[in-house]
């Protein structure tokens, strides 16, 4: 069982996009990466089963996070208050994702 002090042995280098400090003695589960958050408002529905005017607005935060024990970076989007909204990914995922988007979003008119 490991104690709950910060072991600085087994981080890895801080990432450049990291702009979150590691201070000595925080709780190994605290200790991560994270990048700067980019905040913005999607607006969600159900096309399928609810009109068009059912749809809501609502912040999510999208950022980069990596343990620092880790070499895994995963790409997070969650709602800013609550969990309505909750993706966290790898970035090869993310890639796959965001190329499926693209292709979608590029196929609608506008």
């Amino acid at each position: 069982m490991k104690d709950h002090i910060d072991d600085i042995s087994e981080h890895r280098p801080c990432p450049p996009w990291c702009g979150r400090e590691h201070p000595p003695g925080r709780h190994p589960d605290d200790q991560h990466h994270t990048s700067a958050p980019r905040r913005l408002v999607v607006v969600t529905g159900d096309p399928a089963l609810d009109p068009d005017d059912l749809a809501v607005a609502g912040a999510v935060v999208a950022r980069l996070v990596r343990r620092t024990t880790s070499d895994m970076t995963w790409l997070e989007v969650v709602s800013e208050e609550g969990r309505a909204i909750r993706m966290v990914t790898t970035l090869d995922s993310a890639r796959r994702l965001l190329a499926a988007l693209e292709a979608l979003v590029s196929a609608a008119p506008t």
